[in-house]
């Protein structure tokens, strides 16, 4: 089952930004969405939790595009056309268990017109959590050339020689490691690193730079698509008043 731990509103935003036409309604402990081909999406605000209803073909399509399997024109899109046969370019994206954040990413990147690559909404193909980034980032005409690493304080840890009076919050080792990997393989002009609030980042990474937000994703989007377009993205000034709005 699919889950949003954002607003009601950022999940009406990240339907528009994903092309899905309908309308809303309230329904028992929660919102339901009915596209206009007659998907259905229930959002259960208090768990997060989302289902989906409706015949096969429309609900596989609804969910298909929640999840980032398959793409479609979206009115942002119409209004930001992207030339005839190019498609929106791969962002990788590696994160921790801060799914609001994630998903509040996620939304910023579909407004800047990219697609970006999560390894939570896909199957990952059978891949493991370092084959993964290996496949994605390089090698091959559809892999991603820019990723982006949001650090959240998922967890806390300490020197053992200071003991746990020092204790700091820090991101998950497995968000740090693919950091390692997004850098060596794409270099440090083809990474942005997003950190949120305080949090202890890697004595040996100092001399990259961080990008810092304490609420919102969307307070990274100026200094984001700076980046970007230091990297070869063109990222309009609409899409960056929209991503940032």
């Amino acid at each position: 089952m699919a889950e949003f731990k954002g607003t009601y509103e950022d999940l009406q935003s990240k339907l528009t930004v994903l092309g899905c036409v309908g309308t809303w309604t309230e329904v028992s402990n929660g919102k339901q969405f009915k596209s206009s081909d007659g998907g259905i999406l229930n959002w259960f605000p208090a768990t997060g939790k989302i289902n989906f209803q409706g015949s096969a073909s429309a609900r596989t399509k609804l969910e298909s595009l929640f999840n980032g399997t398959q793409s479609q024109p979206s009115p942002a899109s119409a209004r930001h056309p992207v030339p005839a046969g190019k498609p929106k370019e791969k962002v990788f994206v590696v994160h921790g268990h801060d799914s609001v954040s994630r998903e509040q990413l996620e939304l910023v990147l579909h407004k800047l017109g990219l697609d970006p690559f999560v390894l939570a909404n896909t199957s990952g193909g059978g891949l493991t959590i370092i084959e993964a980034p290996e496949s994605e980032i390089g090698g091959h005409p559809d892999a991603a050339r820019f990723g982006i690493v949001l650090m959240t304080p998922d967890d806390v840890g300490y020197s053992k020689r200071d003991g746990d009076s020092k204790a700091e919050p820090r991101a998950r080792q497995n968000v740090v490691l693919e950091m390692g990997m997004l850098i060596s393989t794409l270099g440090r002009s083809n990474v942005a690193i997003l950190k949120k609030g305080h949090l202890e980042v890697p004595s040996d990474a100092d001399g990259i730079l961080y990008i810092g937000f304490n609420d919102h994703v969307k307070e990274t989007v100026p200094r984001l698509a700076e980046r970007l377009n230091h990297a070869g993205f063109t990222i309009n000034a609409q899409a960056i008043a929209k991503a940032a709005a």
